[in-house]
């Protein structure tokens, strides 16, 4: 059970990069620069958040 949580955990850390990656070089949704540029910023973080999250019980789950 533990390795689902992890895999699905980094699922959403590269969807969120991903998709920070399509908001910026891409117009795929209409949308002013300032906003465009929140939720990029929202994007990335909770990525990195997450990714810190899951390296943090991948390390735990490695002890056990």
């Amino acid at each position: 059970m533990k390795y689902v949580q992890l895999s699905l955990g980094l699922l959403v850390v590269v969807l969120c990069f991903v998709f920070a990656i399509v908001l910026m070089s891409t117009d795929l949704f209409e949308m002013e620069t300032w906003r465009r540029s929140i939720l990029t910023a929202v994007f990335i973080g909770y990525g990195l958040f997450r990714g810190w999250r899951v390296y943090n019980a991948f390390k735990s789950n490695q002890t056990l």
